[in-house]
């Protein structure tokens, strides 16, 4: 059973992790292409001749295009395609695990940052002048904005 499926191989030097398996996953994938380029067959002559089909299927590009009434009805997949397309989903929901991770890590940096700077020192002395202030101080500071007059 000769198939175009390739079998992704193990990583080899810096290029591991699921990036590098997604990418070689994703060239290993050249036979995924839109129904209307696939060689098709009659849903008939596919139903009398199953075996041949499935040969023809196994010894071709592993992928056929079913037409009933001349109507695509179905794409029929060797097994080895089949099976790299449940690794591509898995590696994609993997890749959807990873990148929501780093969004939220990346707003709980911007979270602890800001909560940093609210309990600092600082923060905490400004709130208390603020409101310390006396009625003098604020008349002193105060400026009247554009839609205020003075």
């Amino acid at each position: 059973m000769k198939s175009d499926a390739v079998k992704v191989p193990a990583p080899q030097g810096p290029e591991r992790g699921v990036v590098a398996q997604a990418r070689r996953l994703l060239q290993s994938l050249s036979w995924l292409a839109p129904a209307a380029m696939l060689n098709s067959k009659g849903g008939r002559d596919f139903g009398r001749q199953i075996e041949d089909s499935i040969a023809e299927i196994n010894e071709g590009k592993g992928v056929l295009r079913l037409q009933i009434r001349r109507r695509d009805a179905a794409v029929v997949v060797s097994v080895d395609h089949y099976e790299e397309m449940v690794r591509m989903k898995a590696l994609c929901a993997e890749l959807v695990d990873r990148v929501k991770e780093k969004e939220i890590a990346g707003a709980a940096g911007k979270y602890e940052a800001l909560y940093q700077r609210i309990t600092s020192s600082t923060s905490r002395r400004a709130a208390d002048a603020l409101f310390s202030v006396t009625g003098e101080e604020l008349r002193e500071s105060y400026k009247p904005g554009k839609t205020e007059g003075s």
